[in-house]
């Protein structure tokens, strides 16, 4: 293997690596550098809309270029801005490719954005290209060079245009990360304004995930508790049944003796979908709902109708869901039939855009700010 395709392989597998950990753009960036004898990588996104720029990896600028940017390069003379079709993905463009597209090689060279930016830098040449378009805004990686160095050679802008797709796959799995994050995040903090506890955990017990309600439940240890990562029932018997409620062997609820000897916990196990992984460890099968007597009440069964347009009996039997105990326990709280609230619970699935049970509780639970006094 030549030592072209060695750096191409090497800054391919950079790319890849920096769509699941943002740190590894300054990898990138360097090896982008090494690869096309640059003198400035830049990679990052401009929203013509409102005349900004987010750098995502800058190397080879400083501070005062970075913040005299946006003035420099959002000027009526920049050629650069009034190039739509050299910044369609799978393009790329440079400084001679720019002038022939406006049939005059010398247009950027008088721009502000040259002469106040670019040349106060000893920069001269570029080579760019667009590897994402997103919500109005694009992506861009630029690489810069002195006149010194020359213009980027017609091998090296073969070799840029190669690595466009991987650029924009990554790029692209990135932004996809970053969203699952940020709801992963909204979703978290909604939880944690619920006063019921809900703990996510596998089938033995490891918990993976506990709201604030239940982290400071557990700490107290008055009935269940968390000892080398998993949890456990103070009393022999809860233990047993919780094992069995876990490993999906015993009815959907059970009761948990409190030490201080107030009315006991209430534990209902819903099982969480399950997703195909072939990469990652599985993680937790149930959704425990930890319903505590002494904790504040749940939500109104007003507001949950208002929210999702539900019927008086709808919104009982969905504040009943979330008071754990499983469907039957439900079905008595809210004063029906099992096979009534059968039938009520497909009609939540449908208004709620579910599928399941759990599906629905943790929908719920998103969605609510927090619990307001009844």
């Amino acid at each position: 293997m030549g030592v072209q395709e060695s750096r191409a392989e090497a800054l391919t597998e950079a790319i890849y690596d920096a769509a699941v950990d943002p740190a590894g753009w300054a990898e990138v960036m360097a090896l982008v550098r090494e690869s096309f004898a640059s003198d400035v990588e830049t990679l990052y996104s401009l929203d013509y809309a409102r005349r900004r720029m987010r750098p995502i990896e800058v190397a080879g600028i400083g501070q005062r270029f970075l913040d005299s940017f946006e003035s420099s390069f959002y000027t009526d003379d920049n050629p650069s801005t009034r190039t739509p079709a050299l910044h369609r993905p799978g393009v790329v463009r440079t400084d001679q490719r720019l002038g022939e597209y406006f049939r005059d090689p010398g247009i950027l060279r008088r721009s502000r954005y040259f002469i106040e930016w670019m040349q106060p830098q000893n920069l001269c040449h570029t080579m760019g290209m667009t590897p994402l378009t997103r919500d109005g805004r694009v992506i861009n990686l630029s690489l810069l060079r002195s006149a010194d160095a020359g213009p980027f050679r017609d091998a090296e802008i073969a070799r840029f245009a190669r690595l466009q797709p991987h650029f924009r796959r990554a790029l692209s799995m990135a932004a996809r990360l970053e969203g699952a994050t940020e709801k992963g995040a909204l979703s978290a903090a909604a939880l944690d304004r619920m006063a019921q506890g809900v703990v996510f955990a596998d089938a033995s017990g490891r918990v993976r995930h506990g709201n604030a309600a239940a982290e400071a439940l557990l700490h107290r240890g008055v009935g269940l508790s968390v000892r080398g990562g998993r949890l456990v029932a103070a009393d022999p018997v809860a233990q047993q049944q919780l094992t069995a409620l876990l490993r999906g062997v015993q009815e959907q609820s059970i009761c948990v003796p409190r030490r201080d000897g107030e009315r006991p916990l209430v534990v209902s196990a819903l099982p969480v979908a399950r997703r195909r992984a072939s990469f990652v460890e599985r993680q937790a099968a149930v959704m425990l709902l930890i319903h505590d007597p002494q904790s504040p009440r749940l939500p109104r069964a007003e507001l949950l109708q208002s929210l999702y347009r539900l019927t008086p009996a709808e919104a009982r039997l969905a504040q009943a869901l979330l008071a754990g105990g499983g469907l039957r326990r439900a079905a008595a709280t809210a004063g029906m039939s099992y096979e009534t609230a059968r039938w009520y619970l497909k009609v939540l699935f449908q208004k709620t855009h579910t599928g399941r049970q759990s599906d629905l509780v943790a929908r719920l639970l998103a969605d609510l700010e927090g619990p307001p006094a009844a």
